[in-house]
């Protein structure tokens, strides 16, 4: 799912063999637009799966796919309303597309208990001029059948907008789905599964229940980032500026807390120790005007005490175009050498095209390193690591390129030009990079 788990603090899987510091494109797909919409968009990432063999031979892979070994697909959905499925190897497709009514901004998920099911949203409601059907929709991976669908637009919530550019999370011990939704609504659904391995079939009847708040003052409700979770707690922002802690067990807020202006950057979770948990979370530049400040933030994710905060002039508008600033990327928490900074993506800093990323200490919120960016970015930063540890720092940005950094001086090490704005998010699993831009492409690009 967008950012690997419940806690949202990793989109790397496995380890990279790094050797020569290099980025090198490996293959590149055209994809479609629809209207203006082109491409992936934000915060596009895609999900990346090496399937076992018996789930490969029930589902309706390619046969040459099916049969290859260590098969690893890449599942991406896009602006041209096209779920794609692709090799990660070579780009090649490895079984057909599914098609949604409307165009796909955010992220998907597939399901994390080896069941073939895939969960993805809808951003935009119009297709050509006219109205179409949006919501988020639950398919099955045999057939790529639609099983599910919760229509965003619902009279229950308090706002009418119906996108989910919010990625569902899955709970494997109670099967249930966790979901936000641009309407202001919290979902939790019961999915109640049914899969049969041997007549290969699978059935879902979800229960959904739905919550709502109301915050005085907070007219703005859309939940535009992906549910946290720790244990029996889920976290949320909203476009308004609030910060949602909510007892999975009871439906009930345990804290809310005000956090400036819209927040569409996902809040990520990190258990320092027992009974210490923090949570990162930054806003953007929207509500504030032509120009304000993004405070990154860090919280007790328990009690939504403050702990720190550092804040960052951006800008979101210059003469008529508005076009927010701040952070509308999710963050990377630091592992392994890594494990003492926080590392955050800040759009339209030190002038309105251009950009900052900044790592900070973890107890302090002091600067470590910051490196300048002359093309601002929306595109969340990947920390990978080596076998030994050793971090590195994968970035997208405006202009089209991708660069590989050092993570711990912010030293750019190489960079590729992938020829169109990078709103997405990368996922990278090993030595494998994937991303998609608003230029029309998917890009596979290895790092050397």
């Amino acid at each position: 799912c967008f950012r690997g788990n419940n806690y949202r603090n990793s989109a790397s899987y496995g380890n990279a063999e790094v050797k020569e510091e290099k980025l090198e494109i490996k293959w590149q797909i055209p994809i479609g637009g629809i209207d203006s919409w082109t491409g992936v968009g934000w915060n596009g990432q895609p999900a990346i799966v090496q399937w076992t063999e018996e789930l490969r031979n029930t589902m309706n892979i390619k046969e040459d796919k099916k049969n290859k070994e260590n098969l690893r697909e890449v599942i991406y959905a896009a602006l041209d309303s096209k779920v794609y499925f692709l090799d990660l190897e070579d780009g090649s497709p490895t079984r057909e597309k599914i098609c949604i009514p409307g165009p796909v901004k955010g992220s998907l998920t597939v399901d994390p208990r080896g069941i073939p099911l895939l969960y993805v949203g809808q951003g935009i409601n119009t297709v050509k001029g006219k109205r179409v059907e949006m919501g988020y929709r639950i398919y099955s991976l045999i057939d790529q059948q639609k099983l599910f669908f919760i229509n965003g637009s619902d009279s229950f919530a308090h706002r009418s907008w119906s996108a989910f550019d919010s990625t569902a999370l899955i709970d494997k011990k109670t099967d249930t789905m966790l979901l936000a939704g641009e309407n202001g609504i919290f979902y939790t659904a019961k999915l109640n599964t049914n899969y049969d391995k041997v007549a290969n079939s699978i059935t879902i009847d979800p229960i959904v229940t739905r919550y709502r708040y109301g915050i005085s003052g907070n007219y703005y409700q859309g939940i535009e980032n992906s549910v946290a979770v720790y244990k029996n707690l889920a976290y949320f922002a909203d476009n308004g500026g609030w910060i949602s802690c909510i007892d999975l067990n009871t439906l009930k807020p345990v804290w809310i807390k005000d956090v400036t202006d819209d927040t569409d950057s996902t809040i990520v979770i990190e258990e320092e120790e027992e009974k210490q948990v923090a949570l990162y979370t930054a806003c953007e530049v929207d509500k504030q005007g032509a120009k304000g400040t993004s405070y990154i933030r860090k919280i007790d994710a328990l009690s939504g005490q403050l702990i720190w905060e550092k804040p960052y002039q951006c800008y979101s508008k210059i003469g008529d175009k508005p076009n927010n600033g701040g952070a509308l990327a999710t963050p990377v928490i630091g592992k392994k050498s890594l494990s003492q900074i926080v590392i955050y993506n800040l759009a339209r800093w030190g002038g309105f095209n251009k950009g900052l990323l900044v790592a900070l200490d973890k107890n302090s919120g002091e600067e470590v390193w910051r490196l300048e960016i002359p093309s601002y970015s929306w595109s969340s930063p990947v920390g990978v690591y080596t076998e030994d540890g050793e971090g590195y720092i994968i970035l997208c940005d405006s202009a089209g390129k991708m660069h590989l950094i050092e993570g711990l001086t912010g030293q750019i090490l190489d960079t590729v030009m992938l020829g169109a704005n990078v709103e997405g998010s990368p996922a990278v699993f090993e030595n494998m990079i994937v991303v998609g831009t608003r230029g029309q492409k998917i890009f596979g690009v290895k790092i050397n």
